[in-house]
């Protein structure tokens, strides 16, 4: 499980459980504040029931006056909309017990006679005490509760008896219910809302710590790309550290790399540098002496571009990204690049055309670009035979600005297709019959991949004869 998920699935967890837990504190909150209510409103309806029951001075006439009032108050019809509740029956009862707490009156008939002066509201009320009790119809069900609150019946400041009234908690719990699904409706509400923004607070958090996941996966399948950038400065940090030890550790790579192939392709040159040295150690006519003299200097030359260009490649290799980036002109680059090898593709009577179908910019470095472009053109001059024809076209397609190169040279044999940007790896050319170092189209390919393009090439065209080479580069979609 994803570190997103279980710290949305902790959150949620912690949400619902401070939901229900303070749910169920404020249902307890609520219930006690409702019955306090009722009883308070209670201890009033027991004080005016016993002052009328005192005017009646407890005599049976006064007593089945009491019997009139409430048949009467139990035969009216009403309508009360309280709230979204609407009541439409009474729910308050009352009885009078004498000093010995016989029941002298009741609304239910069913306690006339009883005994009861062990109840804690008649036996308080006449010890002279706050007399109120609450007693469950059902002993399982707390629903079933009613609530007793008594006042004494003083006569002539004698106490003659003790008038209770009482109501079912039914009556009261119909109020809490209403309130306690308008809250549970509200706090589910509450954690959807807050579960929803939890998610969006944890893709907040979480999100730069998947960039950097999907950072070190790019890293390791050998992409080049750069570190995820970030406002909050540990993941920013993070980001840093990681680039650094990937450099680092494609810098040991680079190095034991580099390290192989530089004795392998400079141990050709040095030896011959060393023969033609103790060949000029020997007696022999000056013009001898001068061949093998600029032997040695042609193999330090090769010797010295070797290591220029694999310090080239291996500066291209440790970046992540481009140092220095502007917006530039493409056909403006080519146009350079074309002046500048002037003196190759004139002496072959070679003509090169530049055909421009977008005018469209693109970002990157222009020095690298520069000398890539310079690569390719030079190797398509040094493959064409003389009075052939070079066509660069700079053209939109696929949403990338494309610059293809195409010449009617010898072209690629298809077995060196596959190495054909590996290192060192070189065809002769035609006319001289020499290798270059093999270094050109590395560079190439490493400069392409920097500003985030591909580079393709095709080997043979009409006639088995010709190259094409098509570099891919993201367009900068401001026009220039």
């Amino acid at each position: 499980m994803s570190l997103r998920k279980r710290l949305f699935l902790t959150l949620c967890l912690i949400v619902v459980l401070g939901f229900f837990s303070i749910a169920r504190w404020v249902r307890g909150e609520l219930r006690n504040s409702y019955s306090q209510v009722v009883e308070e409103l209670l201890v009033d309806y027991a004080h005016l029931f016993a002052t009328h029951v005192e005017m009646s001075k407890m005599t049976p006439e006064g007593l089945a006056s009491l019997d009139s009032i409430f048949e009467k108050y139990k035969s009216r019809n009403f309508q009360a909309p309280i709230f979204n509740f609407i009541k439409t029956s009474h729910s308050l009862e009352a009885y009078v017990t004498d000093t010995n707490g016989t029941v002298i009156f009741a609304t239910e008939k069913k306690n006339l006679g009883l005994n009861f002066s062990k109840w804690n509201d008649v036996y308080k009320t006449l010890k002279g005490q706050y007399g109120a009790r609450s007693t469950r119809v059902n002993a399982e069900d707390s629903r079933t509760s009613i609530y007793y609150v008594a006042a004494p019946i003083i006569i002539n400041t004698e106490l003659k008896g003790v008038a209770t009234v009482y109501k079912t908690e039914s009556s009261i719990l119909t109020f809490l219910d209403e309130a306690l699904k308008k809250m549970f409706f509200g706090g589910f509400l509450s954690v959807l809302v807050l579960g929803f923004l939890g998610g969006l607070i944890l893709i907040w958090i979480t999100w730069p710590l998947e960039k950097l996941r999907l950072y070190a996966l790019n890293v390791s399948e050998g992409q080049r790309i750069a570190p995820p950038s970030s406002n909050i400065k540990e993941i920013k940090d993070l980001g840093l550290a990681f680039e650094k030890m990937r450099i680092s550790l494609e810098g040991k790579k680079t190095i034991e790399k580099y390290t192989q192939v530089l004795t392998h392709e400079l141990k050709s040159p040095l030896t011959a540098m060393k023969g033609a040295a103790e060949l000029c150690l020997e007696e022999m006519d000056s013009l001898q002496r001068a061949r093998f003299l600029n032997n040695i200097i042609d193999e330090a030359q090769r010797s010295h571009a070797i290591l220029e260009q694999l310090l080239k490649i291996a500066a291209l290799e440790s970046k992540g990204e481009l140092d220095q980036i502007e917006i530039l002109d493409p056909v403006e680059i080519l146009n350079e690049v074309r002046d500048a090898l002037t003196g190759f593709w004139k002496n072959k009577k070679i003509e090169i055309e530049i055909i421009i179908k977008s005018q469209s910019a693109i970002k990157g470095d222009k020095f690298l670009l520069l000398q890539s472009f310079r690569n390719i053109l030079q190797n398509a001059i040094e493959f064409s035979s003389a009075n052939t024809r070079i066509q660069i076209l700079v053209e939109e397609k696929n949403q990338s600005l494309q610059i293809t190169f195409e010449d009617e040279g010898t072209g690629i044999p298809d077995y060196a297709l596959p190495r054909i940007f590996e290192k060192f790896y070189s065809l002769e050319r035609p006319d001289t019959k020499k290798k270059s170092s093999g270094l050109g189209l590395s560079f190439v390919k490493e400069v392409v991949e920097l500003h985030k393009g591909q580079i393709q090439i095709q080997g043979t065209l009409k006639n088995e004869r010709g190259t094409l080479v098509t570099l891919s580069l993201p367009i900068h979609h401001d026009s220039i």
